[in-house]
């Protein structure tokens, strides 16, 4: 075989000219304005209240700006960002990372989200039976021209139970699971628990994964003892959350899955607070 002709080693193939194709000109005259990474898995830590870090499973999307002169970013120096975040997954950890993406790709704009399952060890009402009942969080953060804008956002479900039919029904009365969704956007990181607890504080009745029969029956109990429209759980939730001064603007929504119907009954209620800045934005060097 011709010397020539020989497949490169891996150490011949390392002394090659590895050229940087991304960072070659574009002609086209066009800015981009998101580009990155979306849908990357991967297990992740996130803190509990007690601050110990649970093991939860992360979807990450990292995107930035691409200006109208360069081909393109280098997208592995996204995955290596959110690869660090990872092991402690925390918002204040997330913010930063904003930073980070912007410095390592030469951006103005930087934008990272991640959802994830956070899960919370509830003991049933009356056996105190113990089980695990998951929630969805999801944290966003964007940069752009220096100022960072943040939200995390909660999925709780809850149970509600109809004051009409209470009222009108000789026997009983309909209830059904709802799902309440908050979009937070803080002064500063929030525990996640916290937002846990105002929703289910202000439910008909908290779900549980394992029920005994006499926790059953206290949950339908208690669930009777409090009944709620849409209308009732948007506003006390959002009542809550108004009093609170770590909370700048926030949004609810309450979706019941109705027992006795083939739709949902749906109701949103937003709310800003302080007229200083854009809520949930900071400036940044």
């Amino acid at each position: 075989m011709h010397p020539e002709s020989r497949p490169l080693t891996p150490a011949h193939a390392a002394q090659m000219d590895l050229t940087d194709v991304q960072s070659t000109p574009d002609s086209r005259g066009l800015a981009i304005d998101q580009v990155g990474i979306k849908r990357l898995l991967l297990p992740v830590r996130v803190p509990e209240r007690s601050g110990q870090l649970q093991s939860s499973l992360g979807t990450f999307s990292l995107t930035v700006a691409l200006d109208s002169h360069t081909k393109g970013i280098h997208m592995s120096r996204l995955v290596e960002i959110a690869l660090a975040l990872a092991p402690e997954l925390t918002l204040a950890r997330l913010l930063e990372a904003l930073d980070t993406m912007c410095d390592r790709e030469s951006s103005p704009h930087s934008m990272l989200e991640v959802s994830f399952p956070f899960f919370r060890i509830k003991k049933s009402p009356m056996s105190g039976e113990e089980s695990p009942l998951d929630y969805t969080v999801t944290w966003w953060g964007e940069r752009s021209q220096g100022r960072v804008q943040w939200t995390w956002t909660l999925g709780v479900p809850v149970t509600t139970l109809c004051p009409c039919s209470r009222e009108i029904s000789l026997y009983g009365a309909h209830n059904q699971r709802a799902q309440v969704t908050l979009v937070l956007a803080p002064k500063i990181p929030l525990d996640i628990e916290a937002g846990l607890d105002i929703v289910e504080a202000q439910a008909s009745a908290e779900l549980y994964a394992l029920l005994k029969r006499s926790d059953e029956k206290w949950v339908t109990e208690r669930a009777f003892e409090r009944p709620r429209f849409v209308e009732d759980l948007v506003r006390d939730i959002a009542r809550s959350l108004a009093s609170d001064p770590r909370l700048i603007r926030f949004s609810v929504e309450v979706e019941n899955l109705e027992s006795i119907h083939h739709h949902s009954a749906y109701a949103r209620l937003s709310l800003s607070g302080s007229s200083q800045g854009d809520p949930g934005t900071s400036a940044r060097s």
